[in-house]
């Protein structure tokens, strides 16, 4: 293993005979609010909390998850909003087991969103804490952190998308923040007791709890388009946020990139990571859910992923890494077990930590993903190239696959020339 990592591991060689790439550009859905902090702003006057609440009243402003591109603003006009209306308002960290779980881990990931009290105009806390406030229908104890009850008022904001391991009605946005990112590492072990294809039910049975229980005033929902900016942003009443949350997820899903194929022989993944997909790659995008008992989706249908990096806003956090078939070292240098761990051991999804087949460079992973694909013509290999599972609006497929999707009205073929899969001194990959 050590060996693996410091750069003296596997060497594969590449097959001869590989087909060039060309690019290709698909049309992604582009709604776009065009003031998102006016958006956010009427979000907050829908839900009226200066009729709820009175003057000076404090308020729990719930925030964090990853990758939401207007986050900043957005949370900046909910709490200028609040305080217009004469509330109190402070954020506080909703992120479950990430950052290790601890305080100061989840502070470190706000602070790389972009979420700190200069940019909100509030005060920012973190917390570890949970207490039990009730079990659900199940039996399952609902765990909340008991700062909120030193609050008049508690608004949740977060985006609403399809997520990668809960299916169903319910999937990511503020129900699960309340249940899952509010109950911290503790909520985020008893959620994930249920079984994964009931994680969905699981969500809402909670919520019920918390909704009796805490003074929660409901949600700010956000939905993005297929290139993260927000196509809308609304405010929703607690006694609404399951019915709603329905209907936006069906939005979420109609917005969200897709790869504009149905199979491929391998997929070369430059980047991974958290600020991408909960699972480092979207699940719903590359079609592996590696959950026991849990079957994969009909297409993409994928050979071999061969991933080449992790992102620094990750702090090592590799849990998906196991869905890729072959990683290099210096994506391996990168892992935090530690963190990695928790994440994976709080979801029980096992398999999503196990490590794939490092190999010392990117020419020896994307050789290996080649060779061991069972495509027994070089020429005819269907490749595709993408930098990360989120941003899918350009990618590099080879010829053979080009033709499989020719004819696709929202794709076209860049005028750009072939590309050829070069690799430096190094090993590693070069477009050119």
């Amino acid at each position: 293993m050590t060996e693996l990592i410091s750069g003296k591991g596997f060497k594969c060689s590449l097959p001869d005979g590989l087909p060039p790439l060309v690019a290709i550009r698909q049309k992604l859905a582009d709604d776009a609010l065009e003031d998102v902090s006016r958006a956010a702003r009427e979000a907050v006057d829908n839900l009226r909390p200066g009729e709820k609440l009175s003057e000076g009243d404090r308020v729990l402003v719930a925030a964090g998850s990853r990758g939401i591109s207007d986050a900043p603003a957005v949370i900046a006009a909910v709490c200028s909003c609040l305080r217009e209306a004469g509330l109190q308002p402070t954020v506080i960290g909703a992120m479950g087991s990430h950052g290790g779980g601890t305080e100061q881990g989840q502070m470190e990931i706000l602070k790389a969103l972009g979420i700190t009290p200069d940019s909100v105009g509030a005060p920012v806390i973190t917390s570890d804490e949970a207490v039990v406030i009730g079990e659900d229908e199940n039996g399952q104890p609902v765990y909340f952190d008991p700062i909120v009850f030193e609050y008049d008022g508690l608004l949740a904001v977060n985006r609403v998308k399809p997520h990668t391991t809960a299916h169903g009605a319910i999937q990511s946005g503020i129900i699960k923040m309340l249940v899952v990112g509010m109950g911290h590492h503790p909520g985020a072990q008893s959620f994930h007791q249920s079984a994964p294809d009931n994680l969905s039910q699981t969500l809402v049975s909670m919520y019920r709890v918390i909704r009796e229980k805490t003074p929660l005033l409901g949600g700010v929902a956000l939905v993005e388009n297929a290139h993260k900016q927000s196509a809308s942003v609304e405010g929703i009443e607690a006694a609404e946020l399951v019915h709603r949350e329905k209907q936006l997820l069906h939005r979420a899903e109609e917005l969200m990139p897709k790869l504009p194929f149905d199979a491929a022989d391998v997929l070369i993944v430059l980047e991974m990571g958290k600020d991408y997909s909960g699972t480092g790659m979207d699940t719903n995008v590359i079609g592996r859910r590696r959950i026991q008992g849990v079957p994969a989706p009909q297409k993409p249908r994928i050979g071999k992923i061969a991933v080449l990096d992790l992102t620094d806003a990750s702090h090592g956090n590799a849990c998906g890494v196991g869905l890729a078939d072959f990683m290099t070292s210096r994506l391996a240098r990168k892992v935090d077990l530690q963190a990695t761990y928790l994440n994976v051991l709080t979801s029980r999804l096992t398999m999503r930590a196990m490590l794939p087949m490092i190999m010392q460079t990117d020419r020896d992973a994307v050789a290996a993903a080649f060779t061991t694909c069972g495509a027994t013509e070089s020429e005819q290999l269907r490749i595709a190239v993408i930098t990360d599972t989120l941003h899918l609006g350009e990618l590099w497929v080879s010829e053979a696959l080009w033709q499989d999707i020719a004819n696709r009205s929202d794709v076209h073929r860049s005028h750009k020339n072939q590309v050829e899969l070069t690799f430096d001194e190094s090993g590693e990959l070069c477009l050119r």
